[in-house]
């Protein structure tokens, strides 16, 4: 019983301690993209400000799948706390230069250290919670980011609108400074490390053979299933970017909305991926239970797939159903749904990519899919820019319900396809 009470303990303080640090971390991330209206002021257009956006994004593209191989070597704790306090230095340093390539060389480094924050969380969450938990864990952890992004453009658009856009950088970059520290001293790596039993028994010995490194890793290539997760990651993480970056900027010059819209529009969708990302991981969990996993298809397909289709539904109202007259409740509604649906699918693509991999390779392969997410991401930055720059921004979302829409397909034909990643002799049974 006190054994219990120990690890309770421990979890809250964990999980509390990184929730909110990476609230931060999503908000320094994206704090650039929630000042765009009033940056734009200064003469910025739209392909300067895809620039910025598009170099933080390749950065934290390549950053996040380099963190993810790295941190089963690496101190989570560690990871977590030097990569918020960079990230909250790169905020600080960013509001005293006025260059477009210093504001995306900058940015470009942000993207960088960006990557440190959730492998480490994903690393902490399979060592202090059991695999029957780790879906729901998971989720609820990843709702940080939906509340950072709720938060973040109300509160970031009222300070930069009061103070100027360099306030609304300065303040969440030095929050995350003090925020960093406190998350060196709270978070632990494993129970051990307080002296409790481990709840994972410890592979990585098994992974640091130099020999065995290689092969496993292209085994993992090898898998039709990786590259499902990996694709239709890609084309959710490139709608969810793009409704997010650019989705105001759409209301306001297309659409002839104010800018308190666009930044309801953008509470909305991460307001909506709080539930989402929250009931994917408890209802698929369920799923789970009542069918257990045989190797071919997965109980949490169903529930993907009704996303994905929802998800194109909502973004074809969004793109060519709303117009200058349209309630703002209808926006915010349509929002919502992109938020709930988009969310959803990004966290099963997360446990999806985990739970059927080899348990000393699960970093590497959620790393594999992370950064096909964020290739989504880099493509719905500076590309999406310039195409509605030079044609429309109607043009940027018929190409994103397409994509939508040839996702959907794939993933019905390929639902029973074997989920299997990697060396089947290396699979544990949960």
């Amino acid at each position: 019983m006190a054994g219990d009470t120990e690890y309770t303990r421990h979890r809250v303080v964990i999980i509390a301690t990184m929730y909110v640090g990476y609230c931060f971390y999503h908000l320094t991330r994206k704090s650039f993209g929630f000042i765009m209206p009033v940056v734009m002021e200064e003469g910025l257009d739209q392909s300067d400000l895809g620039l910025v956006i598009s170099s933080q994004t390749m950065a934290y593209a390549f950053s996040k799948f380099l963190s993810g191989l790295a941190s089963d070597r690496l101190s989570a704790r560690s990871m977590f706390a030097v990569g918020l306090f960079l990230c909250g230095v790169c905020n600080v340093v960013f509001i005293l230069f006025d260059s477009v390539l210093l504001y995306s060389l900058l940015w470009f480094i942000n993207g960088l250290v960006q990557g440190f924050g959730w492998p480490a969380c994903a690393k902490v969450l399979r060592q202090w919670f059991k695999p029957s938990q780790f879906g729901t864990w998971w989720s609820i952890l990843a709702t940080s980011m939906n509340l950072a992004g709720f938060v973040g453009p109300l509160v970031t658009m009222e300070i930069a609108t009061s103070y100027g856009w360099r306030a609304g950088l300065l303040v969440p970059g030095v929050l995350s400074l003090v925020l960093a520290v406190l998350s060196y001293g709270l978070v632990v790596d494993e129970p051990s490390h307080v002296g409790l039993e481990n709840i994972v028994a410890n592979t990585q010995k098994k992974t640091t053979e130099s020999k065995g490194e290689a092969p496993s890793m292209l085994s993992l290539l090898d898998s039709p299933y990786l590259w499902l997760i990996s694709l239709t990651y890609f084309v959710v993480f490139a709608v969810k970017t793009s409704c997010l970056n650019w989705g105001q900027l759409f209301l306001i010059q297309d659409k002839g909305h104010e800018p308190y819209v666009g930044s309801l529009f953008t509470s909305s969708l991460e307001f909506g991926g709080i539930f989402g990302s929250v009931i994917a991981g408890m209802v698929t969990d369920k799923m789970v239970k009542a069918t257990p996993l045989t190797g071919y298809g997965s109980p949490r397909h169903p529930y993907v797939i009704s996303m994905l289709v929802t998800m194109g539904l909502a973004l074809y109202g969004f793109s060519d159903r709303v117009e200058a007259d349209t309630l703002e409740t209808t926006i915010m509604t349509i929002a919502f749904v992109i938020g709930f649906t988009s969310y959803g699918c990004i966290n099963l693509f997360g446990v999806l990519a985990i739970e059927n991999s080899p348990s000393n390779l699960s970093g590497t392969s959620s790393a594999i899919v992370a950064l096909a997410a964020n290739f989504g991401g880099l493509i719905a930055g500076y590309p999406f820019g310039l195409i509605a720059e030079n044609y429309n921004w109607e043009t940027v979302f018929i190409i994103l319900e397409i994509s939508v829409a040839v996702s959907i397909v794939l993933f019905i034909i390929a639902r029973n396809i074997k989920t299997r990643i990697g060396p089947t002799s290396a699979q544990k049974s949960a």
